[in-house]
């Protein structure tokens, strides 16, 4: 009988699975050079109409940066917080964490504003230094998820990498005027690094996600801490003008204004604020009860984890829709934007109350996630238009933090009320109409001039 002989090593499961292995790393080279290709395409993007020269673009990048450090940090907060626990456990943890890490704003925002305006003609170096502040707690952050006593430096810390991180966004929105090219208007480059903010963390959060789950939260927050320090090095390669020139120092009246009040700043201020904080606290709103609720109750007969994925998409969706829409308005006039954002977000919201299901959960993610955006965008614009560069930043902190307690306000209520769709969405719905009576009322008011105007 004849036997067939073949060479070592050449068994047919063998070259089977060295088939499979050969194509694995090719797919994985093809991703590769997707995402290289993707990020050149995206540099190229970013450097147009001379934000390269300005110096704006290395802003967007250093923003982009940051922002991926945060989601990777969120990732890891979430999944202590939140995931692994039942339900309502989550929900007591979910309110610590709101009421340690969120209201204290309240008293922060006096105390911010005002150090950050010291930090006029250093704003390179404050970037630098929110980062430094952010990759330390990270790593604190990272030694205390195990619980234990130890455990209660978790909240502390959460709450230094949350005020750190809104310093760093007012510094940062205060920098822009200096770095703007000519080519743009401040709402256009505001949305570029707003579309930076909603990619970067998009991309870093599914990275994050893989991250936790094979080496655990510790290593994922390391990770972030790595990256903030890179985002510190290149706070600090910015731009000269990012400081203020000489120039810039001359024309600049001195610090120290005493305590801002936003009821001493200019009256599109006051307007546009009102209207992007009601639709802030409805995306608190909508983040917190609506996790809770298609966590009680999956949409569309799809599981838990499924309905979350759907919610956090449609909120992806709509930031990416509003920063875009943004992106292409070199003008934004937000006393006539407020009133027709506020309509469609109470539109969708009493939409999901009548017919609670995964075409409305997914409609009012989209809906308002993409009028907070628009708000917020017009929101900056005005603030850097109507505002003295000497008491920008407290401006920005005052309003950053009306904003933020806005958040915090609409995701208490969230977690308060039961789990019932038409309930909590209709309560939603009757904040969201007193809102519109207010933005109604204020049209009877001089409408003032569209952003990107001169001042007067």
């Amino acid at each position: 009988m004849e036997v067939e002989t073949r060479p070592a090593g050449t068994r047919p499961d063998e070259r089977r699975h060295a088939g499979v292995g050969h194509a694995f790393w090719d797919l994985l080279r093809a991703i590769g050079a997707l995402m290289v290709g993707g990020v050149r395409r995206l540099r190229l993007w970013n450097r147009r109409d001379g934000a390269g020269t300005s110096g704006l673009a290395g802003l967007v990048e250093l923003h982009a940066l940051q922002a991926a450090a945060d989601a990777f940090v969120t990732v890891a907060l979430a999944g202590h917080l939140f995931f692994e626990v039942p339900t309502g456990q989550a929900r007591s943890r979910v309110a610590l964490y709101l009421l340690v890490t969120m209201a204290p704003f309240a008293i922060v925002a006096p105390v911010l504003g005002p150090l950050l305006d010291r930090f006029r003609h250093g704003r390179r170096t404050a970037l630098a230094l929110t980062a430094v502040a952010r990759a330390t707690l990270a790593l604190v952050i990272g030694h205390n998820l195990g619980g234990g006593m130890a455990a209660l430096a978790l909240y502390p810390a959460a709450l230094g990498v949350l005020v750190a991180g809104k310093a760093y966004g007012i510094v940062r929105s205060a920098t822009v005027p200096r770095l703007m090219p000519p080519g743009l208007s401040l709402v256009q480059a505001n949305a570029r690094l707003t579309f930076a903010g909603v990619v970067a963390p998009g991309v870093a959060g599914v990275v994050a996600v893989g991250m936790s789950r094979a080496f655990g939260h510790l290593t994922t927050l390391r990770f972030a801490a790595v990256l903030y320090g890179v985002a510190a090095v290149l706070a600090l390669r910015l731009p000269r003008r990012a400081d203020g020139g000489k120039a810039t120092r001359e024309a600049e009246a001195p610090a120290g204004r005493g305590l801002l009040r936003l009821s001493h700043v200019h009256r599109d201020v006051r307007v546009s604020l009102r209207s992007t904080a009601a639709m802030r606290a409805f995306a608190g709103f909508l983040l917190l009860y609506g996790a809770f609720v298609v966590r009680a109750h999956p949409i569309g007969g799809l599981s838990s984890s499924v309905s979350l994925a759907a919610l956090a998409v449609g909120l992806g969706v709509g930031n990416l829709i509003g920063t875009t829409t943004g992106a292409r308005l070199a003008r934004l006039n937000p006393h006539r934007l407020a009133t027709p954002l506020l309509v469609a977000t109470l539109l969708t919201a009493l939409y999901a109350a009548i017919d609670f299901g995964l075409f409305s959960v997914f409609a009012v993610a989209v809906v308002s996630s993409a009028a907070v955006a628009v708000a917020k965008l017009a929101l900056d614009a005005t603030i850097q238009l109507r505002v003295d560069d000497d008491v920008r930043t407290s401006t920005f902190a005052r309003s950053e933090t009306a904003l933020q307690l806005a958040w915090v306000f609409g995701g208490a209520v969230g977690i308060l009320l039961p789990t019932e769709p038409w309930i909590g969405f209709l309560v939603a719905t009757v904040g969201v109409l007193a809102a519109v009576v207010d933005s109604l009322l204020s049209h009877h008011d001089r409408a003032p001039a569209a952003i990107g105007e001169p001042a007067r």
